[in-house]
């Protein structure tokens, strides 16, 4: 997204305080520390290709890796959906969980009807959340996920930037942290 025309770019912990954020079709993408990233993403065997491909960033004088992109119809509740959900039984259950939940929960090794507290945490210690506004959200879909030169690890749905493998992997340890 770095190479988008209005993006804005928020601390994850002051999304509730902010009243910036609109009821709007865009796309989105989570920035996490490097050695946050590094520390989750190690569980997958990621190829130095890979790493290589990952969108890296200073903010605030720290390197940030893109591991995770997205699309909706409404930013703000997308990202109310992200940051604010429950982990409740029947979201677990039910797959309704937020599929970045789903997956920070199994990378950091906790059961994801009891990782609601150490999820949150985590994001707010460790993420940036970047988002624009589009009314052809699809085309930059396409765009991001199908480029060459980027990847998006912790995306399973439609991912076609990174190998099969580790789309696999990734969908298995979230079988196991599906409690």
């Amino acid at each position: 997204m770095n190479n988008l025309s209005k993006v804005s770019l928020l601390r994850v912990q002051l999304i509730n305080e902010e009243s910036e954020i609109c009821k709007q079709p865009g796309i989105y993408c989570w920035w996490f520390k490097k050695d946050s990233a590094e520390r989750i993403l190690s569980i997958l065997n990621l190829k130095e290709s890979e790493i290589d491909r990952i969108q890296k960033r200073e903010i605030e004088g720290e390197e940030y890796w893109a591991l995770y992109f997205g699309i909706s119809i409404d930013i703000l509740g997308r990202a109310k959906w992200h940051i604010l959900q429950k982990h409740s039984i029947s979201a677990v259950k039910y797959g309704t969980l937020s599929t970045l939940r789903q997956s920070l929960s199994a990378l950091l090794d906790i059961d994801m009807s009891c990782s609601e507290d150490a999820v949150n945490k985590f994001m707010d210690r460790n993420c940036y959340w970047e988002w624009e506004y589009t009314d052809d959200f699809k085309e930059k879909e396409t765009i991001e996920l199908s480029s060459d030169n980027k990847c998006y690890p912790i995306n399973i749905q439609e991912n076609q930037t990174i190998g099969k493998d580790i789309i696999k992997k990734l969908k298995d340890i979230r079988k196991k942290h599906k409690k």
